[in-house]
C-alpha cells in the first residue's frame, strides 16, 4: 500500500509539473504580440478640395470673401515625395467696384431694358487656377506612415473677372461683347504654399488633408478698354490670397509593403 501510495504521490507530482509548464508556455505565448508593420508606399491621390479664402492687395481691393471648389490628383512615392496637379473654379458674391456699370445706369443703380423695363444686373466673382504641385509627407507615427504634416508647393496660372450675370437679348448694352469692357479680367503667374496635416490610412475611407493656404499671383488686366474708366488697364497687379483648405483623400496604393513579427 505504501509503494502505491508514494507511486500515486509521484505521478501526481508529475502531472502538476507539467500543467505548470503547459500553463508558463502559453503565458508567455499571449505575452508576446503580433504587430503588423506598414511602410511608405506608392499611392495615387484623387482629392476634392475646398478652400475659403480672404483676399487681400489688389484683389481684396476688387472683391471679398470667395470659394475655391477643385480637384488634385497627385502621385506619392515610397519616400512620401508629391507631385501632381490641380484645377479649380473660384466664384465669390461681394464686389468691391460695384461702380463699373454706373456710366449706363440710372441713379438707382438700375439699367434700362429691351421692353423698357428696369433692370438690377447682378454682379459676381469668377476666376479659375490651374498649379503643378509638389511637396512632401513627413511621417509623426509608425503605424500610419502615409501620414504626418504635408507640405505642398505650387505655380501656375490665375484668372479672375467681375461676372455680370444677366440675359443679353433682356439688355442688347450687355450682351457678351460689351460686357468684356467692364469685367475687368485680369490673369497671370500664381505661387502657393500649402501647410497642413494629412491623414491617409490603408483598407479605410477616412482620408484627408486640411491646413492653411496662402497665394501670391502676379496679375495685369487683359481687357484693351475699360467702358468705366475710359481708359486701358493693363496695370500690373499683385493679388493675394489666404485661405483655409480641406480635402477629402481617394487613395489607390499600387503596392503595398505589409510586414507581421512578433517582439516581447
Amino acid at each position: 500500500m505504501k509503494t502505491n501510495s508514494r507511486a500515486y504521490s509521484q505521478i501526481i507530482l508529475l502531472v502538476m509539473i507539467l500543467a505548470g509548464t503547459f500553463v508558463n508556455a502559453q503565458k508567455t505565448e499571449e505575452g508576446k504580440r503580433k504587430k503588423k508593420h506598414f511602410e511608405p508606399n506608392n499611392a495615387i491621390i484623387l482629392a476634392p478640395i475646398y478652400t475659403a479664402q480672404f483676399p487681400f492687395g489688389n484683389v481684396g481691393d476688387r472683391f471679398g470673401f470667395n470659394s475655391l471648389f477643385g480637384i488634385h490628383i497627385a502621385y506619392k512615392t515610397k519616400k512620401n515625395w508629391i507631385v501632381g496637379g490641380e484645377g479649380s473654379f473660384l466664384f465669390g458674391t461681394t464686389v468691391r467696384e460695384n461702380y463699373v456699370l454706373n456710366n449706363i445706369s440710372l441713379p438707382s443703380g438700375q439699367l434700362i431694358g429691351q421692353n423698357n423695363d428696369l433692370i438690377r444686373p447682378k454682379l459676381q466673382e469668377m476666376g479659375a487656377s490651374l498649379k503643378f504641385t509638389f511637396g512632401k509627407v513627413v511621417p509623426l507615427s509608425e503605424k500610419y506612415p502615409d501620414a504626418g504634416l504635408l507640405f505642398l508647393t505650387g505655380f501656375g496660372f490665375l484668372s479672375h473677372k467681375i461676372a455680370i450675370n444677366v440675359k443679353s437679348s433682356s439688355l442688347p448694352q450687355l450682351d457678351k461683347t460689351y460686357r468684356k469692357g467692364y469685367d475687368r479680367m485680369a490673369n497671370g503667374p500664381v505661387i502657393s504654399q500649402f501647410i497642413g496635416g494629412l491623414f491617409m490610412a490603408r483598407r479605410k475611407y477616412v482620408s484627408a488633408y486640411a491646413g492653411l493656404q496662402f497665394d501670391v499671383a502676379f496679375t495685369r488686366g487683359r481687357r484693351p478698354y475699360d467702358f468705366y474708366s475710359l481708359q486701358t488697364m493693363h496695370d500690373k497687379r499683385i493679388d493675394m490670397f489666404l485661405g483655409i483648405r480641406v480635402g477629402w483623400i481617394i487613395p489607390v496604393f499600387t503596392q503595398t509593403s505589409e510586414k507581421e513579427y512578433f517582439y516581447y
